[in-house]
């Protein structure tokens, strides 16, 4: 038992990172050709208490740990945290740790699989390499940690000014700390797993899907920088797994830990390659198929539930992935109308979500509860009502575009 945790430690295969394919995988078919195990609910269960020991998590943690403990959250009441839920002060001391923190980690998995060749086994045999599509991903990929830091300044805010009471955790020695931290470290990554399900599930309705998601679908052969890249809608939805910590006494180190794992784990998940230590065929195959594996590695049993698990690739694909056009993923083209347009889309629906989380926040005063509500109603349902409108203008049901030609640009660029 000891030794098969030491050779599966932080998720490697026999001890090694690289070039290693999970251990399901049958090297002799073309990557992406083996049977992934049905996922179970009960293996999930079982699997709780060592979500720190043998997954990619364990990374994640120590980094999460070291952050919290080498730049800790200044909660004084003169701090920058104080002086408004979305303070420049606050950006500038934590926005450019964020890009740091993510910048070096998902460039480490892009140039260590797609540049020095540390894996062998990629999706997609005849992949073309596009430094535009990486920019197009960065520039998404960025904007999702601005608004991850503003997330932070909230949070921050309501703690500094005594809006929302936590537990502080300078005594980590006491009874109380040590429980919440250590409840921290293990109920995020499941608690991850659970909503980005079903965040990630209502994101493939038609209205939002075609307004918002298929962004990050454009990257039908992923790469890591591709994890992050979305819509800044699809953003709210996804940093949306921190709100609890709005209804529950818990910690900063909870909402740390929180946003290194929302930042840091699509990379490797969308690497594009099937033999290393983070490899996500499960992840690949929503990808490719686009209606199928929802879930996330680790929860695949809700795929199950809800009948749309994909245990491998079609037999068209079986002999070995054909590349598939994504050429909307780029930025080297002059831009265009439809572009324009999409960029508006975006602008104001973080601007909305920027102005409406400010004065929700500064009139709070002690009603955490009436906070958590306006911001659970701005975040889970305005987009939603925001995206159904422009899809009513562009699109009729669930079919083709319809409409004149700048109708249909929008609905291509958006």
């Amino acid at each position: 038992m000891l030794l098969t945790l030491i050779r599966g430690f932080a998720g490697a295969t026999d001890g090694r990172f690289y070039r290693v394919s999970p251990s399901f995988v049958d090297s002799a078919l073309p990557p992406g050709a083996s049977v992934i195990p049905r996922p179970t609910f009960a293996a999930w269960l079982r699997a709780g208490p060592l979500v720190l020991i043998n997954t990619p998590n364990t990374i994640w943690a120590l980094i999460a740990v070291c952050m919290f403990e080498c730049v800790p959250y200044d909660l004084s009441r003169t701090g920058p945290a104080a002086s408004a839920p979305l303070s420049a002060a606050f950006f500038a001391a934590r926005l450019p740790l964020w890009l740091g923190v993510w910048l070096g980690y998902t460039l480490w998995w892009h140039a260590t699989l797609h540049w020095f060749g540390f894996a062998e086994r990629p999706f997609v045999a005849a992949r073309e390499y596009r430094p535009g599509r990486v920019a197009h991903n960065l520039v998404w990929s960025v904007s999702g940690v601005v608004i991850w830091t503003g997330f932070e300044n909230v949070f921050a805010y309501l703690w500094a000014t005594g809006r929302l009471a936590y537990v502080d955790e300078t005594a980590w020695s006491s009874r109380r700390g040590a429980l919440h931290f250590c409840a921290a470290l293990l109920l995020v990554p499941l608690w991850r797993d659970v909503h980005f399900f079903f965040a990630h599930r209502m994101l493939h309705f038609n209205a939002l899907y075609a307004q918002v998601h298929s962004l990050h679908h454009r990257n039908t052969d992923v790469e890591p920088f591709s994890g992050l890249c979305m819509h800044p809608v699809e953003h709210l939805y996804y940093f949306a797994c921190a709100l609890p910590s709005l209804l529950l006494l818990t910690t900063p180190f909870a909402l740390l830990w929180n946003g290194v794992h929302l930042l840091l784990s699509p990379g490797a998940s969308h690497s594009g390659f099937e033999d290393h230590w983070q490899a996500d065929a499960y992840h690949y195959f929503h990808h490719r198929y686009v209606s199928c594996n929802y879930a996330g590695t680790n929860a695949g049993f809700l795929d199950v539930w809800f009948g749309s698990f994909v245990d491998t690739l079609k037999p068209t694909d079986q002999k070995g992935c054909k590349p598939r056009p994504d050429a909307k993923a780029t930025l080297t083209r002059p831009p265009s109308l439809e572009f324009a347009a999409y960029l508006a889309l975006s602008a104001g629906c973080v601007l909305a979500w920027a102005v409406a989380a400010s004065d929700v926040a500064a009139g709070a005063h002690a009603a955490a509860p009436r906070l958590a509500a306006h911001l659970a109603v701005l975040a889970g349902f305005g987009p939603v009502a925001a995206a159904s409108a422009v899809t009513g203008i562009t699109r009729s049901g669930g079919g083709a575009p319809r409409g004149g030609p700048l109708k249909t640009g929008l609905l291509l660029a958006c």
